[in-house]
């Protein structure tokens, strides 16, 4: 084998592995050479190349040098790159050129570690896929700048498009950034079953209009969105639009008043009308409204409020929608160090007096499961499994190491 693959040199334990998922005809008439055996191991090897980093030009060229029955093996490629974007031509070229080599590719993902992908060298790396049955998507682009040149139309027939969008020009304007990303949605809106968009301007601006996005409507089963406006309207709008959705996650990422979404009970009526939702994630604030914020990164007192506030929420949301099987909140900017974290819930059916009841439990989460000392007043905080409120999944876990420095500060 090491004549057809050079540098590469299989353990027999992980040879044998794979002959075991050949026919037993191919297994009796194995050789090294064998075709079916070649083309499985190509594929265990190359059906998923990851490359990130700086030297990313350098690692596409150098694979881009293999016979051609290694890039027939690659179906899912991801780069993390500053290669598009960054002013050097010689590498963008290269990886066009391996990207026009791979005829089986059916993901794609793209990272830009820098500055945005200009139009022009979109438009040459969206050229270098159009040959391949391009199934999933992902575009995530660099620093805010303003978006220049013509549209570039996206790929048709796509089933995921994952876009990562910055701006910080006029969302209105003819050509604007806003247009770029919808030139990118449009040809596959037909067939997407997945689409997540991160849109958030460096200057506050009003949310996409999703109702250029109803073309997707028959198909789209799962919908992150990312916006910067704190708007709540679109919890009526994607219903509408999406009425098959059975995942949904909404990031209100208000940079300018320092807080997400505030959370209003009417929120609920308007989560009801998603009638197929499986799982929820939403960054809705509780704390402004309840004049509660946190004193220190080490707040577990503060922790178990804002876990109660939730779980209660999460309660009355699961009565509205009958399928939701999970509910996530994203809590944003907590403390000086500026963190998130999420408190995760599952929704079950129980019988109870003869009665089916909609049952929420929490999800064990780093800071619960053993008593906090809060380190500016030495107070103990009940932060044990079973002194908090509802029932929590992990309850028999072994307990973790405190991973909190008692002499933190504020």
């Amino acid at each position: 084998m090491a004549q057809h693959l050079p540098e590469i040199a299989l353990p027999a334990e992980l040879l044998r592995e794979i002959v075991q998922l050949l026919p037993l005809d191919d297994q009796r008439t194995l050789t090294l050479t064998s075709q079916s055996i070649r083309d499985q191991v190509l594929l265990f090897i190359f059906g998923h190349l990851r490359y990130t980093g700086y030297d990313v030009p350098a690692k596409v060229r150098h694979i881009n040098q293999a016979r051609q029955d290694v890039k027939d093996a690659i179906r899912k490629l991801e780069l993390g790159s500053r290669a598009l974007g960054g002013g050097k031509a010689d590498s963008s070229i290269a990886i066009f050129e391996f990207l026009q080599t791979l005829p089986n590719l059916q993901v794609f993902i793209y990272r830009q570690l820098g500055p945005l992908i200009s139009p022009s060298e979109l438009s040459q790396l969206l050229s270098s896929l159009r040959h391949a049955p391009i199934l999933e998507l992902g575009i995530h682009t660099g620093m805010y700048n303003a978006v220049e040149g013509p549209l570039v139309i996206g790929l048709s027939g796509l089933q995921k498009l994952s876009i990562t969008w910055p701006s910080n020009d006029i969302p209105d304007e003819p050509g604007s950034s806003v247009a770029h990303l919808f030139a990118l949605i449009q040809p596959s809106l037909t067939t997407l079953v997945e689409l997540f968009v991160d849109y958030t301007p460096e200057e506050l601006s009003a949310p996409l209009d999703l109702r250029l996005l109803s073309p997707a409507g028959n198909t789209l089963q799962v919908f992150e969105y990312t916006l910067q406006s704190p708007d709540d309207k679109i919890l009526d709008i994607i219903p509408e639009i999406f009425p098959d959705l059975t995942k949904l996650a909404i990031t209100w990422d208000n940079v300018i008043e320092e807080h997400s979404l505030l959370w209003k009970d009417a929120h609920i009526l308007s989560l009801a009308k998603n009638n197929n939702l499986i799982e929820l994630t939403l960054s809705s604030d509780f704390e402004v409204d309840a004049e509660d914020e946190v004193r220190a990164d080490q707040d577990y007192a503060w922790f178990v409020r804002s876990y109660t506030r939730r779980l209660k929420a999460t309660q009355d949301v699961a009565t509205a929608c009958p399928r939701l099987q999970r509910c996530n909140w994203v809590q944003m900017r907590i403390g000086k160090n500026n963190t998130s974290m999420t408190h995760p819930f599952i929704i079950e059916e129980q019988t109870s007096d003869g009665k089916q009841v909609r049952h929420v439990r929490g999800i064990k989460q780093q800071w619960m499961g053993k008593d906090r000392i809060f380190w500016r007043d030495n107070s103990v905080v009940k932060c044990k499994l079973e002194d908090l409120p509802g029932d929590i999944i992990g309850e028999n876990d072994p307990p973790e190491e405190d991973h909190v420095d008692e002499e933190g500060e504020e």
